[in-house]
C-alpha cells in the first residue's frame, strides 16, 4: 500500500470501505465522515435495523484504535449483555482478521501496535462515565521509535502523520443513546472528547437525547435515518412486506419511532405535552400579571432529598434556592430570609404539609412566620374529575402550559420532572402514578404546581368558568374524545 492510499486511510469512511471491505450506503458514509475532524459532535436517530451498532459502532472503533497512537475508545450500551452478545463478538471476529497486536476481552480492548484502548460499560452505571480524558500524546511513539506502521511506511512519514496533533484523541460512543439518564450526559461533558457519537432509535419527544436534535441542535450534526435509507430492510421482498404491514397495524408513534426515525409524540398517561414546555423554558408566552400574582413555594425533603423554593411574579416562575439543609432551624432561616427579599408574605408561600414537612412547617410557624400548608394527599376542587389535590395541582399545571400562559425556569432537573410525571389511564377519578414508582422525587415539579395552583382563579382568564360549565370541558389537556383509545392521550389543537 502506498503512501496516500495509507492516508485515505486515516478517514473513518475510507477505513470502513477499503480496510474492512464494507459496502457503506449513502447515511453511513455522511457519519462516518463528519467524526474526522477533532471537536466532532454526532448525533443519529435511526430506524430499527438500521445496522449502527454492526456497522457505524464497529468501524468507528476499530479505526479510531488502529489511527490514533494511544488513542482511548469509551462506549455505552443499555445493558452489560448488549455489549457482549452485540458489540464485542463483532470486534473480536474483526480483530483475529485485522492481523496481530488486537486483543480483546470482557468489555475491554487495546491495539499493542497503536497502544489504544477501548472500554465499555453499560449505562446502568453512570459512575463509571466520570474520569475520562485525552490521552497525552506519547513522544517516544511518534519520532518513530516504536513505529507501528513499520514496514508501510518510513519513521519520517510517520512522523509527519502522528506529529501533526499534539495530544492523542479520546472518543465517545454512546450507543442506544436515548437510555441513558441526563447525569451520565453531563458526566460525558466533563470529559472534554476529541470526538463524540449518540445513535439510538428515538424515544419519546424528551430527555438528552431528543435535546440533541432541538434544545442543543447548534452544538450536534445530527442525522435521521428512515427504512427506506436501507436497502437491506425497504429492496428485500420479506422485510418490505413485514414493514408495510407493521405500517398498517402498529399503534402511529411506534411506526413513527421503528420505521421513520422520528421522535414518539408525547405517550398515553403523559401529564405534559413536553413541546410547550420547551416552549414555557424559552420564553415564548408573554409576561403577565406582574406584581398581581407573587407566590413561593417550598418542598421540604427528608433523607437527603433536594428542598426547593421557587417564586413567581405574575405567570413567570423561577428556582430561588435548591439544595439540602439538614439543620431545621438554619433552614428555616435560610427560607424566611429568602422569603423576604422576594418580598413574599408567609400566607403567599405554600408548602407540603406531609411527612416532614409538617414538622418543618410548625418550626415555621414558632418563628412567627406561618406558611401557608398545601396538602397533596388532600380533596381536589374538583372531586369528579381529579382523585386528589396532587392530580388536580398537575393537570392545572398541564393546562395552563398547553394554553401558553406560564414561563417556567429553563431547568433540566425540572423537565426531566415534567416528562416523567404519569397518570393512570383508566382511573377515575383522575389518579398520578405514585412518587415512588417515578425515577427520582419529583421536588421541583411539585413546587412548581403549587406555585399555579391559584393562578386561573385569580387571573380570571375562563378556566374556572369552565369548570363551573362541568367536568367535561374543565381541562383542555382531559378534553374528551370520542375515540376510546385516545381519550388516555394530551389534548390536540
Amino acid at each position: 500500500m502506498d503512501y496516500e492510499s495509507l492516508k485515505a486511510l486515516a478517514e473513518p469512511d475510507c477505513y470502513a470501505r477499503v480496510r474492512l471491505g464494507f459496502e457503506l450506503y449513502p447515511w453511513q458514509e455522511n457519519i462516518l465522515r463528519a467524526m474526522s475532524p477533532r471537536g466532532s459532535r454526532v448525533a443519529v436517530r435511526t430506524c430499527n435495523e438500521a445496522g449502527k451498532t454492526s456497522t457505524l459502532v464497529l468501524a468507528l472503533c476499530l479505526w479510531h484504535m488502529e489511527t490514533f497512537v494511544g488513542s482511548l475508545t469509551v462506549t455505552t450500551s443499555g445493558s452489560y449483555r448488549q455489549i457482549k452478545d452485540q458489540l464485542f463478538p463483532h470486534l473480536q471476529n474483526w480483530g483475529g482478521r485485522l492481523g496481530a497486536g488486537w486483543e480483546f476481552g470482557d468489555c475491554w480492548g487495546r491495539n499493542t501496535q497503536t497502544g489504544s484502548r477501548l472500554v465499555s460499560f453499560s449505562t446502568d452505571n453512570p459512575g463509571k462515565a466520570e474520569g475520562w480524558h485525552e490521552p497525552p500524546r506519547r513522544p517516544g511513539e511518534i519520532i518513530g521509535r516504536s513505529n507501528p506502521l513499520g514496514g508501510l511506511v518510513t519513521d519520517q512519514e510517520w512522523l509527519e502523520m502522528a506529529g501533526a496533533a499534539n495530544k492523542s484523541s479520546l472518543m465517545l460512543i454512546m450507543d442506544e443513546a436515548k437510555t441513558p439518564p441526563l447525569s451520565l450526559y453531563e458526566a460525558f461533558e466533563r470529559c472534554h472528547a476529541t470526538r463524540w457519537i449518540n445513535l439510538s432509535s428515538p424515544g419519546p419527544s424528551f430527555g438528552p437525547f431528543y435535546d440533541c436534535f432541538t434544545k442543543h441542535a447548534s452544538r450536534w450534526q445530527t442525522f435521521r435515518v428512515q427504512a427506506m435509507d436501507c436497502p437491506h430492510l425497504w429492496d428485500d421482498p420479506a422485510k418490505r412486506a413485514d414493514l408495510e404491514d407493521q405500517i398498517m397495524s402498529l399503534r402511529p408513534e411506534l411506526v413513527q419511532s421503528m420505521i421513520y426515525g422520528e421522535f414518539m409524540p408525547a405517550s398515553s398517561g403523559m401529564v405534559f405535552d413536553m413541546a410547550r414546555v420547551t416552549l414555557a423554558m424559552v420564553g415564548q408566552p408573554a409576561r403577565w400579571g406582574e406584581g398581581k400574582y407573587k407566590k413561593a413555594a417550598l418542598d421540604i425533603s427528608a433523607g437527603g432529598d433536594e428542598q426547593v423554593l421557587a417564586v413567581c411574579d405574575g405567570n413567570e416562575a423561577w428556582i430561588e434556592w435548591a439544595g439540602f439543609e439538614a439543620d431545621d432551624h438554619r433552614f428555616v432561616d435560610l427560607v424566611i430570609a429568602r422569603l423576604r427579599r422576594c418580598g413574599i408574605k408567609p400566607e403567599d408561600c405554600l408548602a407540603d404539609d406531609g411527612g416532614l414537612g409538617t414538622v418543618v412547617i410548625n418550626q415555621f410557624e414558632r418563628q412567627g412566620y406561618p406558611l401557608r400548608r398545601f396538602n397533596f394527599g388532600g380533596e381536589p376542587r374538583d372531586k369528579a374529575l381529579y382523585r386528589n389535590a396532587r392530580a388536580e395541582a398537575y393537570f392545572t399545571l398541564a393546562d395552563r402550559l398547553r394554553m401558553g400562559h406560564v414561563r417556567l425556569p429553563d431547568d433540566d432537573l425540572l423537565r426531566e420532572e415534567l416528562a416523567c410525571a404519569r397518570y393512570d389511564v383508566g382511573s377515575s377519578p383522575l389518579k398520578l402514578v405514585p412518587k415512588h414508582k417515578l425515577p427520582h422525587s419529583p421536588n421541583r415539579s411539585d413546587v412548581i404546581a403549587m406555585l399555579f395552583w391559584e393562578l386561573p382563579e385569580v387571573m380570571g382568564d375562563g378556566v374556572a368558568e369552565a369548570a363551573a360549565l362541568g367536568a367535561e370541558i374543565a381541562s383542555p389537556t382531559r378534553y374528551r374524545r370520542d375515540r376510546e383509545e385516545m381519550a388516555g392521550g394530551v389534548w390536540e389543537d
